[in-house]
């Protein structure tokens, strides 16, 4: 299948699936259409709640290393709730096993759901087994978040400029198996800043800044010469289209933003976040300005779940 329609064909499956999920209850937030759920809490909080399935030969390779397979298993939930600014708490894991070597596979797979939860203070507490002809893992994970540092996708302003938290591209080179979500550098910025919109590169910089732009009801134009490459990325459109780098994006105030770098290598480690680009009325959907000026399309993203 083309990459592109398959991406095209799982939004608008998401979209057909929220027109028909009628929320009645008052204490729901928000329902489908971000990085987590969000439901009313106790005092000045709120609960986020996830859920990520990983499927072998579409998330990872027949014969990967389980312990890794498990690690990223937990490690993509905690990255949608570090999109929110909020903490990850509790944690259900179900998957399903082939029948030959099922209890290695398992012991392995829980090595590494293990290694994330203590690294991220996170209780592991219920979950399932079955039978599959291939080995699927699914975590839905409850986190918190105090009602003030709450960040949504859809509140971009005109004139915002948009930061990365790291470097782009070339995750399939196993960087996808042992990144690191990125919430030691939201709990900063939504402790110090008002951080106006925010999600998490799961499907590349293009597809991702596009869903930010359409809930925010605005364009992004990104800046080619601004787009950090990583050192396994093989160039622009790795980056802007690869998928799985688990980095966030995140948009600020022009005022904001000028003062972000300064704060931030103040830390102990110190931490950095790139401009790639800015919010704006002018257009729907993201464009690229290239280093002599001309603003152009994109290329259809290339990763896909379906």
């Amino acid at each position: 299948m083309d990459s592109y329609l398959g991406n095209i064909k799982e939004c608008r499956f998401i979209h057909s699936l929220a027109s028909g999920a009628k929320i009645t209850d008052p204490s729901v937030v928000k329902g489908i259409g971000d990085d987590t759920a969000v439901v009313r809490g106790p005092g000045n909080k709120y609960w986020l709640f996830t859920v990520d399935m990983l499927a072998e030969s579409v998330h990872f390779k027949k014969g990967e290393d389980l312990k890794k397979v498990g690690y990223k298993a937990m490690a993509v939930s905690v990255s949608d709730i570090a999109s929110m600014g909020g903490l990850p708490r509790y944690a259900l894991v179900s998957a399903g096993f082939p029948r030959q070597g099922f209890q290695e596979k398992a012991r392995r797979l829980m090595s590494g759901l293990r290694q994330c939860a203590s690294r991220y203070g996170i209780s592991i507490i219920g979950g399932d087994t079955n039978r599959s002809d291939k080995l699927v893992v699914d975590v839905f994970l409850a986190g918190e978040v105090e009602q003030r540092r709450l960040v949504l996708r859809g509140g971009g302003r005109k004139g915002d400029v948009l930061f990365v938290t790291g470097r782009l591209g070339g995750s399939q080179s196993g960087r996808h198996l042992c990144f690191q979500p990125r919430v030691r550098q939201a709990r900063f910025l939504t402790a110090h800043f008002k951080v106006r919109a925010m999600i998490d590169l799961s499907d590349g910089l293009a597809l991702d800044a596009s869903r930010l732009a359409e809930a925010c009801r605005l364009g992004v134009i990104l800046f080619e010469e601004k787009i950090p490459l990583h050192p396994d990325a093989a160039g622009l459109k790795s980056a802007l289209t690869d998928g799985e780098d688990y980095e966030l994006l995140f948009a600020l105030s022009s005022k904001d933003a000028g003062r972000l770098n300064a704060a931030a290598s103040s830390q102990r480690p110190p931490l950095r976040f790139i401009p790639v680009g800015v919010l704006t009325d002018q257009f729907r959907g993201v464009r690229l300005q290239r280093r002599d000026g001309v603003v152009r399309g994109l290329p259809g993203p290339s990763f896909s779940h379906f």
